[in-house]
């Protein structure tokens, strides 16, 4: 029983400053200068991964480049954001010396 109150606090506890949704992770990453990621939508029949550049988030809705044209995605159909490592990295340092 003491087992299963450790996973749950484990499963509680937040790491802080980490983004803890999609919505959370574009809004670090508009700001960064290196902000390219690869999103992978939810569409009606399949999964559609693109290499894009975060732009803006509005609201429910993300503003990427993707070229030279502008796409406009509802957060909700985003099932996956692929990330660099060192970009996500420098991103979390960062807000981590803004507080």
């Amino acid at each position: 029983m003491g087992r299963d109150c450790k996973c749950r606090e484990k499963r509680d506890s937040r790491i802080r400053h980490f983004p803890d949704s999609i919505r959370e992770l574009l809004c670090l990453l508009v700001d960064d200068d290196d902000n390219r990621v690869t999103i992978v939508t939810n569409t009606c029949e399949d999964c559609v991964q693109e290499n894009v550049e975060v732009v803006a988030v509005i609201g429910s809705l993300a503003v990427f480049r993707c070229h030279d044209k502008f796409k406009f995605v509802n957060i909700c159909c985003i099932c996956e954001v692929i990330v660099d490592c060192d970009v996500i990295l420098s991103e979390l340092l960062e807000s981590k010396s803004d507080c």
